[in-house]
Order: C-alpha cells, then sequence, then structure tokens
C-alpha cells in the first residue's frame, strides 16, 4: 500500500515499482483507489496501459475495491499488488481513517511512504503522522536526482524509524532503484557510485550491440550507425546529469556543464545522424559540402553543427586506432572494456 500527501508522486510511483518487480520476474497489478483527485485513476490507467502493466479499478468503499483487486490479482495470476490510494494537500483526519480502514480489512504485507524529497523538513512531520497513525514498513524518496536532496532521506530515516526502500531518480518509468544508504552518502560527497552505474549498464545497454561497436572502434571502422547506437543506449540509461553524479569526480564536470543542457545536445546529434542517407551513415568521408548543408536542412540545425559533429567522431577514430594498436601480451590494452571481459587490466 502507498501513502502520502498529493504531489509526492504515489500515481506514478505506483508503477515505477510494478515494473522493478516486473524486471525482478515477478507479475504486477496496480490499482486505483484515489477517487478524490480528479482524473487519478486515468493517469494510472494511462501510465499502466503504456507499461503494459496490469490494472483495477471500480466503483464503492475503497477497502471492497482493494478486495475484489486481489480476487482479480488471483485470476490474472498476478504475486504483486500495489494499491496507490488517495492523498490530500494536508494530513486530516478522514484520510487517516481511509488508510487505517484499508488497512485492517486487506492483509497488507507493505505500507510505504510516498515523500517527495524536495519538501525538506516537511516531509519529517508528514512521516511522523503517517508513521504513528497509520505505521509504515518503509519508504519512497521521490525525486531524489539532485546534489543536496539526500538530507530528506537521512530525516525521514529519524522521523520514521523505518529504512529509506526505494528512491525515485527521474521521470521516466524505470528510474526507481533501491535504495542504497551508503551510495547516496557517496554521491553527495561527491565520490561517485559506481556500482549502480554498473547495474544500469547491465540493464539498459545490448551487450552484443555494444561489442560490434567496439569491434568497429578498434578497428578504425566506427560508422555513425555505430554512434547513434551508442547515443541511444546511453539515453535508455538514464540522464546524463543523474550519471555524472555516479562516476567519481563527475560534480566537477558536471560544474563545466552548467547551463548548458546535455539531452538538448545529444537528440540534436541524433536528429543530424538520422538525416544522413544509410550510405553517408555507413560511410561518413562521402559526406561533402552539398550533403553537409542537406543534413543541416534536414535535421533543423546550421551546417557548422554536422561539421562539429564530423569533426568529434574523426577524433574519436584516431584516439582508436592509437589505443587499438597498442598491444601486450597478445591483448589490447589502454581502451577499457566497460561491457565484458578483459581489457586494460580490468
Amino acid at each position: 500500500m502507498l501513502a502520502g500527501l498529493q504531489g509526492s508522486g504515489k500515481t506514478t510511483t505506483a508503477v515505477k515499482l510494478a515494473l522493478l518487480a516486473q524486471r525482478e520476474g515477478h507479475k504486477p497489478l496496480v490499482v486505483a483507489l484515489d477517487y478524490r483527485r480528479p482524473a487519478a485513476v486515468e493517469q494510472l490507467r494511462t501510465l499502466a496501459e503504456r507499461e503494459k502493466v496490469a490494472f483495477y479499478s471500480g466503483s464503492g468503499q475503497v477497502e471492497a475495491i482493494a478486495a475484489r483487486a486481489i480476487e482479480e490479482a488471483k485470476r490474472l495470476t498476478c504475486d504483486v499488488v500495489v494499491l496507490d490510494t488517495a492523498g490530500r494537500m494536508q494530513i486530516d483526519a478522514e484520510l487517516m481513517q481511509e488508510l487505517k480502514r484499508l488497512k485492517s480489512a486487506i492483509p497488507v504485507t507493505e505500507t510505504l511512504l510516498v515523500a517527495d524529497s524536495m519538501t525538506g523538513q516537511e516531509a519529517v512531520k508528514v512521516g511522523e503522522t503517517f508513521g504513528n497513525e497509520v505505521g509504515l514498513s518503509g519508504v519512497i524518496l521521490t525525486k531524489l536526482d539532485g546534489d543536496a536532496r539526500g538530507g530528506a532521506a537521512l530525516s525521514l530515516r529519524v522521523a520514521t524509524g523505518q529504512q529509506i526502500r526505494f528512491a525515485g531518480t527521474g521521470e521516466r518509468p524505470r528510474d526507481l532503484e533501491v535504495f542504497h544508504a551508503e551510495r547516496m552518502a557517496s554521491r553527495i560527497l561527491g565520490m561517485g557510485d559506481v556500482l549502480t552505474l554498473i547495474e544500469k549498464a547491465e540493464q539498459s545497454i545490448d551487450k552484443d550491440q555494444a561489442a560490434q561497436a567496439e569491434r568497429n572502434f578498434r578497428s578504425g571502422q566506427m560508422s555513425f550507425d555505430d554512434f547513434l547506437a551508442q547515443i541511444r543506449q546511453l539515453r535508455g540509461m538514464g540522464s546524463l546529469e543523474g550519471m555524472l553524479d555516479m562516476i567519481p569526480g563527475g560534480g566537477a564536470l558536471k560544474g563545466q556543464l552548467a547551463g548548458s543542457d546535455p539531452e538538448h545536445e545529444m537528440r540534436r546529434m541524433e536528429a543530424i545522424i538520422l538525416s544522413m542517407t544509410p550510405r553517408e551513415r555507413s560511410h561518413p568521408d562521402l559526406i561533402d559540402g552539398a550533403r553537409r548543408r542537406r543534413i543541416a536542412t534536414g535535421s533543423g540545425v546550421q551546417p557548422a553543427d554536422v561539421n562539429r559533429l564530423l569533426k568529434a567522431r574523426d577524433s574519436m577514430q584516431k584516439l582508436a586506432k592509437q589505443f587499438g594498436s597498442a598491444q601486450r601480451k597478445g591483448k589490447m590494452v589502454g581502451l577499457p572494456r566497460i561491457f565484458g571481459q578483459g581489457g586494460a587490466g580490468w
């Protein structure tokens, strides 16, 4: 059962939690129990249908709807049921009574408070009240994708006496991760979080595609199709800003990028590559002045932007050839292998 105030992100978290359960081999069902906020039921239905998660709603008392939802879960062979309860703008007696009735009528195994990490100390008051009135078994912190928001995690841990179980780190449906206190502390201190970065890479990256791109990269034959595949896989891992937090020393690089929009730049690079013909993507050396102007027009950028992308690819090729030519005891060195075995003493 998910509980919390309006605006904390319960509805989107319900689907995120269902997807996390799905990735771990479970079959989830999300249940709409928020009949006070306008369009809350339709929002959950739309999100669930888009992510192909089973959905249930009904009419009547929330405890009766939840009971029927559990029967529906049995019929569909779902083994995880996520209840998206109603919230309020502030805590009131009616809300607490509804949650108590629901919890006493349904065999709830987990009662998770969904709290917005941006609300600061207000989240502590909310956590204390829900903990005392309803009883909690954990906390889900949403919008935990900034440097200064980890303090709410420590405050809520003390206020509720319960662990932070999950953290919402972005707006996408897959941006929910198991909360590890030591990893979050490491991010806040600017020491990175390499373990989470590796886990995201393992979930998001096509290893066969990456291996082929690496072979092309080493041989100095990287095409723009390889380049495009790498951009898309990188974007699939989450926001660039969030990934920089996971890299040791990434905070300094993020400071240098302040004012720019890396996501926008990646989308622009993707548009430029998609405006090339398949032959141009395979053989970038064919791209002359006339082709550059046509590609710029097709992607809505200036020819200078196309030139910058071509130069970036040339620089990467030169670097790859330098590393790829070095060998030590018959093995490639210098260019670490991120995906899989071997490479540079890793």
